[in-house]
This record gives structure tokens, sequence and C-alpha cells, in this order.
């Protein structure tokens, strides 16, 4: 006698195809991880030491030419960004006062021709007594002063942007040379109170 087997429920036959379904969608993800960990652990930093710094002469050279970029070829970003500063400081107020300068100058020459213009048309005509008359002259003796100022100003500034211009070059050559120097001196303490101070002092 055969024995006639009823079908089961749909429910059965449809949860082993998903179940399969599942298991091959769920492969793609874990492999997408893996080869996520593998980028992150192909990009790796340089070490310090594989970083090419510029010698002490380099540093100067650089600094002397652009404040701070000795300082920032060297890692002191914050040196160098200190000298860019002053510098651009320095200069601008030599550029202001030559400025300046140059106004006071034309100033003057308007006024000398004004009343050397005057004093031709009175008749007087020698060089000698018209120096004279413009030394007298209230308003050309204090553009004259005004002039003389202006120019020490320049001056001035010029200097403090040499000086400033040299010191940026002169600090990139030490911060150069002292860049692979650990730290000379730390100091250390402990509960107990009691303080430790070590110096560094490299051998070779």
């Amino acid at each position: 006698m055969k024995r006639v087997v009823a079908p089961g429920p749909p429910g059965r036959r449809i949860t082993l195809p998903l179940i399969v379904l599942a298991l091959s969608w769920g492969t793609p993800v874990s492999a997408q991880e893996v080869t996520g960990e593998g980028v992150a652990q192909d990009s790796v930093d340089l070490p310090d030491s594989l970083i090419t710094r510029p010698s002490p002469a380099g540093a100067f050279l650089r600094g002397s030419i652009i404040p701070g970029w000795g300082h920032a070829a060297s890692g002191s970003l914050t040196r160098g960004a200190f000298y860019f500063g002053i510098e651009a400081a320095a200069g601008w107020m030599v550029f202001k006062t030559w400025r300046r300068l140059g106004v006071a100058r034309n100033q003057v020459a308007l006024w000398e021709e004004r009343v050397t213009a005057r004093l031709m048309s009175e008749g007087i005509t020698e060089q000698e007594e018209i120096d004279a008359q413009l030394e007298q002259h209230d308003e050309i003796t204090r553009l004259r002063g005004l002039v003389d100022a202006r120019s020490e100003q320049r001056e001035d500034w010029a200097a403090v942007a040499i000086f400033f211009l040299l010191m940026s070059g002169v600090d990139a050559f030490v911060s150069a040379h002292l860049q692979d120097f650990p730290e000379p001196l730390t100091v250390e303490g402990d509960p107990r109170g009691t303080i430790s101070v070590t110096i560094r002092v490299p051998v070779g």
C-alpha cells in the first residue's frame, strides 16, 4: 500500500532559500571589511628619520632670503611665523615712511619754486641771495626739517628689517643644529617629594 505524504506548509520551503541567500550576501560584506583593513595597513606614516631636513647652512640661507622659511623647513613653525610677521611689519613701515618722505620732498620743492618765482618777480636774481631767502622762510624750514625726520625714520626701519632678516637666518641655523638633539634637561618628581634632575648629553 502506497503512503501518500502530504506536502508541508509553504513557509518551510521558503525558509531554506532565504538562509542560503543571507549567507551569500554576508560573505561580500565581510570581504569588504577585510579589504578595508588591508588598505588601512598599507598607508603607513613615514618615521621622522626618513623626513628630509635642511642642513644648518641651507636653513640659514633660506631664513636670510625669506624670514621664516628656514624655520618652516626645519619644523619650527611658530618661530618661522614670528620672524615672518616681524619682517612683514618692518617692511610695511619702510614702505610707509618712504612714501611719506616723497610727499614731504614734493612739498619742499613746491614751496621753493613759489618763493623763488616771487623773489625773481621782485628783481632778486642772484642765486646766493635767493638761497638765503629760502633758508629764512618759515614754511620751507619746517618742511625741510620734516624731510630730515622722515628720512631718519626710513633708515631706522630699514635697519630693523635687516637686523631681523639676519636674526631669522641665524636662528634657523641654530634650530637646524639642535633639531636632532634630545631634551637636555628633565625634572621629575614622585609622591614622596623627591625631585630628580636628568641631563642628557649626546656622545655620538
